[in-house]
């Protein structure tokens, strides 16, 4: 007996396959429309807030204008430095250290929290040195702490200073507004003093003519950058520097 073939009727097999693969597809179009359509999401609400939200609205146009100290992008309201000298000492000491600083600075915050300390103690209250602070910002949250600790009450902006530098970690960061406002209202300021010191346009012009007067007279371009005595040092140096360096100019003066 002969057997019949059979008809194998392909298409019909692959039927079941074609759709499922159809399906797929399709499935996998609508995720990624369903991706893109997320992520256009997530874009448009970060760039929402990134130029929307922000610690302290008052004090942003500022805070974000303080972007650029460079003199000759300016238009300053005034025309030379007439701020007060931040200094400590003896004004007839027979040694001045003139310091340079940014407030930002990971060394200046070295050596005002491990070598300046020693330096008071064994030279400045002995009426050996007179030192000096001025501010060298080097970026915008620099000089809107160096505004601050100008707007404190003057026989505590040295003292502030270095509790900036002592709390350096806690302010550097992206709550910057909120930790010097605090920081801030501990010295004295209130909400309405900080909000008008970071707006105060004659204070911000007299900071960025100061760091230009340190660039053409002792060719300042880095911080901490210290002049003792009229010879310029560069860089952060440990304690035994300053002391070695100090110790010659007394030897000098007398007459060892």
């Amino acid at each position: 007996m002969k057997l019949k073939k059979k008809k194998v009727n392909l298409w019909k097999m692959l039927w079941p396959s074609l759709v499922e693969i159809l399906r797929r597809k399709e499935k996998m179009r609508k995720n990624k429309i369903l991706l893109l359509f997320l992520g256009l999401t997530f874009f448009a609400s970060t760039f929402y807030f990134s130029i929307n939200t922000f610690p302290d609205k008052s004090a942003r146009v500022n805070y974000l204008f303080m972007e650029d100290t460079d003199i000759s992008k300016q238009n300053l309201s005034v025309t030379e430095a007439s701020l007060q000298e931040l200094s400590i000492g003896d004004d007839d000491a027979p040694i001045t250290i003139i310091e340079y600083a940014s407030m930002t600075c990971s060394h200046c915050a070295d050596f005002h929290t491990e070598t300046y300390p020693v330096l008071k103690e064994n030279y400045i209250e002995k009426g050996d040195v007179k030192f000096i602070f001025r501010e060298f910002p080097l970026d915008k949250l620099s000089m809107a702490t160096s505004m601050l600790a100008r707007c404190v009450d003057n026989s505590i902006s040295l003292a502030f200073i270095d509790i900036l530098f002592q709390n350096r970690n806690k302010w550097y960061s992206d709550n910057a507004i909120a930790e010097l406002k605090n920081l801030s209202k501990q010295a004295g300021l209130s909400s309405e003093d900080f909000e008008r010191c970071l707006n105060d346009q004659e204070l911000l012009d007299q900071l960025i003519i100061q760091k230009e007067n340190a660039i053409k007279e002792f060719q300042i371009n880095s911080t901490p950058s210290f002049i003792i005595n009229g010879k310029v040092i560069s860089g952060n140096k440990p304690y035994s520097y300053f002391e070695s360096e100090i110790d010659k100019i007394l030897d000098a003066y007398k007459g060892i």
